[in-house]
């Protein structure tokens, strides 16, 4: 096994067949690192070669913190066959990056299904549960093959409601990525947050999200009045869309224009050949005091269905880990996040 950097933005985008994955995530691109890049982070982009046959994609983010120093592996590796085997291979020269790097640990946010099976093969490679997220593992996905009748058949019939009512009163929608759009949807994103209790992105997280993404990002909005409802944002990377910023000033319930906001974004990723639409989080269970209950449900009722992703796992390389697990912890329990163990 070899690793090499990589300098070809198409190449590296273009390795990642949408096909070969369960689970498809924009946090793989090429955009995604220069993203973090705007916000001072090192990246390091890999290829894995066997025997001059690429193999394995390998983005690494080192974040440094109060907290600690710690090299992130945003849902990935991407191996398409012999997951833990290639793994094991690997980790002696990811060992050898991370003390260069003066990292304490490494995280791997694993775009692996949470089976027993694969937390025990973590286990065995030495990592351990993380004590806090980092990006969404709890998904729903909604298969966007069917044609666009079959998809509004699979909306509960009192959200189809809601929707053709909203239509028959003249909502409008808007899509678009001009700069007071932006603004707006930065704007009530803050609003919203301060309602229901959440830790919104900052201003300059969105706008350099737009900068780097550029036309691959929406957003879309829907009015009554010539007063907005509901605004949000998706990201499109190849054949896969995610529902990533959202925030609403319902005034009118009896026809919530929210929901045609989000019938509208499905309706645009499929226009645009994305095969699955990502709704990014949901919580794990029913449980009301789970951060997320308040916003699962609404992205439960599309014919989707969930997909989790297994927890973060940290593999330990200085006892300094011990100081940032004893911080994230406090964080975890702080905010009332949790991670059940897999059930299969």
């Amino acid at each position: 096994m070899e690793l090499k950097e990589i300098k070809d933005k198409h190449q590296w985008n273009n390795f990642i067949n949408y096909d070969n994955f369960k689970f498809y995530s924009f946090l793989w691109s090429w955009e995604w690192l220069d993203f973090k890049e705007t916000f001072w982070f090192k990246t390091l982009r890999y290829w894995i070669f066997d025997n001059n046959n690429l193999i394995w994609l390998l983005p690494l983010i080192k974040t440094k913190a109060k907290r600690g120093t710690y090299l992130f592996v945003p849902h990935s590796p991407l191996i398409k066959e012999n997951y833990f085997e290639i793994l094991n291979q690997i980790l002696p020269q990811l060992k050898e990056i991370a003390k260069k790097e003066k990292a304490y640990f490494i995280r791997f946010n694993p775009p692996v299904e949470a089976t027993k099976q694969n937390l025990e093969n973590f286990k065995k490679l030495w990592f351990r549960n993380a004590p806090i997220h980092e990006h969404a593992e709890e998904t729903h996905i909604l298969d966007l093959t069917p044609t666009e009748e079959e998809l509004f058949k699979k909306i509960k019939k009192k959200d189809r409601y809601l929707i053709n009512r909203a239509i028959k009163e003249w909502v409008k929608v808007r899509i678009d990525n001009n700069p007071d759009h932006i603004d707006l949807l930065i704007k009530m994103h803050h609003q919203h947050s301060k309602k229901v209790w959440y830790v919104p992105f900052s201003e300059k997280y969105i706008k350099n999200l737009y900068k780097v993404f550029k036309d691959n990002i929406k957003t879309i909005s829907t009015w009554y009045d010539w007063q907005i409802e509901s605004i949000l944002m998706t990201i499109k990377f190849n054949e896969s869309c995610a529902y990533y910023i959202a925030a609403s000033e319902i005034k009118h319930k009896k026809f919530s224009p929210n929901y045609l906001a989000q019938r509208t974004a499905i309706k645009q990723a499929k226009q645009d050949w994305a095969k699955t639409y990502n709704f990014w989080w949901v919580s794990p269970d029913n449980n009301p005091k789970h951060p997320l209950a308040w916003v699962s449900d609404f992205k439960r009722k599309r014919g989707g269905y969930d997909y989790f992703l297994l927890h973060a796992q940290d593999l330990i390389i200085s006892p300094k880990y011990w100081f940032t697990w004893l911080i994230e912890s406090a964080r975890r329990i702080k905010r009332w996040y949790y991670y059940p163990k897999p059930k299969k």
